[in-house]
């Protein structure tokens, strides 16, 4: 702690975001390969019949990252302030809770599969295809809430290489047994459930051994094994934006592909499913960069090195707008290459192309916004933070999507997100302005 305090500030910077985007990419590539593979294995209904289930497993997905990002800014903090006991509280109430609120999520998800599937979308050609899916990723919710929640704990217990590592391990686990499970044994789609659920069991394993019998600075010890509805309450309240957004892409996705197919065609729909895979990388980068700083800014925030701490944001939200303005320029020259990839036609590549610039165009702000989110969550300002995240990636991109179509057509949807990320920068610039109005004040009373 002394030497994240006080040492290289870009050293400690790389030792904490460069294995945090290195998992991040790692993840963002065999979530690729995994359609890949189901695609050549099961086909199109397979791969449809993911698309139909995944907002439901984004509320797992949710419910870990609001867990371990809210638990992780707790123990940032308490660790910057050296306060050991109430650190290691606040993991055991984590762990407790995953268990209680996983089991009411799996027990409730299995009872009502049936309605749930015909909400999302589920069709004769897909349901039994969704059914196998959903099943095996429902009954895997407690290991995939720990794997999500244990993650962004043992970064901000000083371990990113770990969390690196353990993402490394479930990517390549998850495509090795994908190719002999799926392609091999033609086990179709209960062959992608098995191999992602195995993933995320092993990295439960490994996460959950690092903090009994592992190297882990905090320990999970049984004297605190009991859950404190007060340290809860403050997980959640601080963890919320993380669900708010998981489960915010899954309903923006759901309402823009119906959009789509309103106003446009099979070709409108695939070339937004193209942007949407550039764009993700860009998007998971600066994700990456955000959470590799939460733990530095609540240590800092903890130990009151708030100079240090704003130093910190410079070097983020510089490195940010260079890297996605590197990306806008890198689109610009290589983009129709790049379209082709994907196997749009031909006489497609000129309007894909257009779209796809569209769609991305606010990359060199998108870190700016992520880094911002992530700082006011490490502090528990939620509020700031819940306005910018859920702001961009869910309320404003909703009234766009819904607004600009009867009059623009298809590309109003394309217009929708960097529309969006506009309106966060204008929101957050006025954010820092009333931030600074307050000190100002306080200085002069």
């Amino acid at each position: 702690m002394n030497e994240i305090l006080n040492g290289n500030i870009l050293k400690i910077w790389v030792k904490f975001v460069v294995p945090s985007v290195i998992g991040v990419v790692l993840n963002t590539i065999y979530t690729l390969i995994d359609g890949i593979f189901v695609g050549q294995g099961v086909g199109e209904a397979g791969l449809a019949s993911i698309n139909i289930v995944w907002p439901a497993i984004t509320v797992i997905i949710g419910i870990g990252l609001m867990i371990g990002i809210g638990t992780s800014s707790i123990i940032a903090i308490h660790m910057g302030k050296e306060e050991q006991e109430k650190s290691e509280k606040t993991l055991a109430v984590a762990i407790k809770s995953v268990i209680v609120i996983g089991g009411i999520l799996m027990i409730v998800g299995l009872l009502f599969r049936e309605p749930i599937l015909k909400i999302l979308g589920a069709t004769p050609d897909t349901i039994d295809y969704a059914k196998q899916y959903y099943t095996i990723m429902y009954l895997m919710t407690i290991p995939y809430i720990y794997a999500t929640a244990l993650n962004p704990i043992i970064r901000t217990d000083g371990r990113p290489d770990l969390s690196m590592i353990m993402i490394a391990i479930g990517a390549i686990c998850n495509i090795i047994l994908d190719w002999l499970l799926v392609i091999k044994l033609d086990f179709g789609i209960r062959g992608a459930a098995i191999a992602t659920s195995t993933s995320i069991f092993i990295s439960m394993i490994v996460s959950l051994y690092y903090f009994i019998k592992g190297s882990s600075k905090i320990k999970l010890r049984k004297e605190n094994f009991k859950i404190d509805v007060n340290i809860l309450k403050e997980i959640i309240k601080i963890g919320f934006v993380s669900f708010a957004i998981e489960i915010s892409y899954g309903i923006i996705l759901f309402v823009q592909n119906n959009v789509m197919y309103a106003y446009g065609d099979t070709v409108d729909v695939a070339i937004y499913t193209v942007a949407n895979y550039i764009n993700c990388f860009i998007v998971n980068t600066c994700m990456g960069i955000a959470q590799g700083l939460q733990p530095l800014i609540g240590y800092h925030y903890g130990a009151e090195k708030i100079k240090r701490m704003r130093k910190l944001l410079l070097i983020n939200t510089r490195i940010c707008i260079i890297g996605g303005t590197l990306f806008c320029i890198g689109l610009l020259v290589f983009g129709k290459e790049l379209i082709k990839i994907y196997g749009i036609s031909g006489e497609n590549i000129d309007f894909a192309y257009k779209m796809v610039m569209i769609y991305c165009m606010g990359s060199p702000i998108i870190g700016v916004i992520f880094t911002m989110s992530a700082f006011y969550q490490a502090i528990g300002k939620n509020l700031y933070s819940n306005i910018l995240s859920i702001g961009r990636g869910f309320i404003f991109q909703f009234i766009f999507t819904m607004v600009l179509p009867p009059y623009i057509g298809t590309i109003g949807v394309f217009l929708s997100l960097p529309l969006s990320e506009l309106i966060t920068i204008i929101i957050l610039i006025c954010i820092l302005l009333i931030e600074k109005s307050k000190k100002y004040k306080i200085q002069i009373n």
